[in-house]
């Protein structure tokens, strides 16, 4: 069975949020995967905001339509970089699975 959220996107609204949940109980191993994969894009995409403001903002372009561009280019590019992975999910989904059995996960 296919995975019910593409790889491209993230789970930002309650739509795709209620279809990985769904997928968790359907699927758990798969939904453990892009459920690590979307955490490592939501990482990568606030690693760049940081750079960004670490880098200070630039006068010839500091205007709210670049704002915006700016935010949804951080996030196409931190989803497609966790598509192809950095590690971090791949370590994530580990430790999700070496977790006891009785532990229960929120």
């Amino acid at each position: 069975m296919s995975s019910i959220l593409p790889s491209n996107t993230l789970a930002l609204d309650t739509q795709q949020l209620s279809k990985l949940k769904t997928q968790s109980q359907q699927q758990p191993e798969q939904a453990a995967a892009e459920a690590a994969r979307q955490f490592e894009a939501l990482f990568i995409q606030q690693m760049m905001k940081t750079m960004r403001q670490a880098g200070g903002e630039s006068e010839m372009f500091n205007s709210n339509a670049m704002k915006t561009y700016t935010e949804m280019f951080d996030q196409q590019m931190s989803t497609e970089m966790a598509g192809k992975g950095i590690g971090l999910a791949q370590q994530l989904l580990h430790e999700l699975q070496q977790a006891p059995a009785g532990i229960k996960t929120k």
